[in-house]
């Protein structure tokens, strides 16, 4: 079992952090833009988060503690609208004050990438309807079309609030250092959501590929009408 999770481990790491290599191609090779590394790595992940499932889920079990459980706490806090919402008004806020309208203009299209990967997870999440891993740790239960929220495991909120905010700024700021920081933030999120067992492994990753794509196509778009 142990083999297993640092497998899953290595491929989740590859997913979160995937943004560092098209930060990389995006210096080296424009044309690419980390394309062909993401086709592989993200489906990658998926798939190898879905197949452990019920291992990561016993794993994030067995190391529960309380200390754990108070981390947990301050790591769930950086996928909440109250704290991340806050955040990006005060920095708009600060921005203006400051005539620092670039910032000011990065925090708004951040917003909208915010809001369009808010309104993607909320859609999906009836429609798919899978049933979180506590009601009765079967990772193969759907019930689609569904209010109930026992049902609506993927794809995950918090992941999905902080994930976009993340690839926003790399995006924006195209710098390697600052993409390992929004890495490291979303990392604590996603263990936290299976950890807290909330969401499979699984929901995790496909809820990165799914907003890292929804917050690239939101600035790229933003940024195609600004020209």
């Amino acid at each position: 079992m142990r083999q297993k999770l640092v497998v899953f481990a290595l491929a989740q790491l590859l997913v979160i952090q995937r943004n560092a290599v098209a930060q990389a191609d995006t210096v080296s090779h424009p044309a690419h833009d980390g394309t062909h590394a993401r086709a592989w790595i993200e489906p990658l992940g998926i798939v190898v988060a879905a197949v452990l499932d019920p291992e990561v889920r016993e794993w994030a079990q067995h190391t529960q503690s309380r200390s754990l459980d108070h981390f947990a706490k301050s790591a769930n806090a950086l996928g909440t609208a109250r704290t991340l919402v806050p955040a990006m008004a005060a920095t708009y806020g600060v921005a203006l004050l400051m005539g620092r309208e670039p910032l000011a203009t990065g925090t708004l299209k951040t917003a909208a990438a915010y809001i369009a990967s808010d309104i993607a997870e909320s859609a999906l999440k009836p429609i798919v309807g899978r049933e979180r891993p506590h009601v009765s740790g079967n990772s193969h239960r759907f019930h689609p079309f569904t209010t109930n929220g026992d049902w609506h495991s993927l794809p995950s909120a918090h992941v999905a609030h902080i994930a976009s905010i993340a690839e926003a700024i790399s995006l924006q700021t195209n710098s390697r250092p600052v993409t390992v920081l929004c890495g490291g933030l979303v990392s604590l999120v996603a263990w936290d959501r299976v950890y807290e067992d909330q969401h499979w492994s699984s929901d995790v990753a496909a809820t990165l590929a799914l907003t890292n794509a929804v917050s690239r196509a939101t600035i790229r778009w933003l940024d195609s009408r600004s020209h």
